[in-house]
């Protein structure tokens, strides 16, 4: 290999550093609820209690089902990277339902910094259900809230393993490249050595 061609797969290796760097685990304090509310402020009735998906939830209920008194699981996360794409997911299981809500309208919905950025309707099986929505950062630290009874509804809800996570596809992107540059240059170079050995 050239010092032409190692100093240009060096470059686009050092190219991938930042993307993989920005490559962070679970920015969410006790996402699965093991540690009780350790990390999260329960609004409106919400509580942690045993039968999670596994062993414990949250869970989001409330006697009163108006509007003003959504039961809501909140949480700063900061470290957050202004551009970078995140990957919010987690498990959600609609409980009871006090009849009349329409199952048109969204019941459970997950927000950033107050802004519902996803929303559902109760799903009807009532089994441990997986959600996952992308959101690209705008600041370093955004208010992550999940709610239930929205909408009036008066359906409750139970979550669980809750992440946001970087989505790891660009420096995934870089790396492959990096890879089949080299790849690109390794067959070249045994096919050079191919011909030799058969001119000889």
């Amino acid at each position: 290999m050239t010092l032409k061609i190692s100093i240009v797969l060096t470059a686009l290796a050092l190219s991938c550093l930042p993307q993989l760097a920005n490559a962070q685990g679970n920015l969410v304090v006790n996402g699965t609820f093991e540690s009780g509310s350790t990390g999260w402020t329960l609004t409106n009735g919400a509580i942690v209690a045993l039968v999670g998906d596994p062993g414990v939830a949250c869970f989001l209920v409330s006697s009163n089902s108006s509007p003003a008194n959504e039961p809501t699981a909140s949480q700063v996360i900061d470290g957050l990277f202004a551009g970078t794409s995140y990957m919010i997911s987690g498990n959600y299981k609609a409980g009871k339902d006090p009849g009349g809500a329409s199952p048109a309208n969204a019941s459970f919905g997950v927000a950033i910094d107050g802004a519902f950025l996803f929303e559902l309707a109760a799903s009807p099986n009532g089994s441990w259900q997986s959600f996952s929505f992308s959101y690209t950062a705008a600041s370093s630290d955004v208010l992550l809230s999940l709610a239930s009874q929205i909408n009036g509804t008066g359906v409750e809800y139970a979550i669980d393993n809750i992440s946001m996570e970087t989505v790891p596809e660009p420096s995934s992107l870089c790396l492959i490249g990096v890879g089949g540059i080299i790849s690109a240059i390794f067959f070249r170079n045994r096919r050079k050595v191919w011909q030799q050995c058969s001119q000889a």
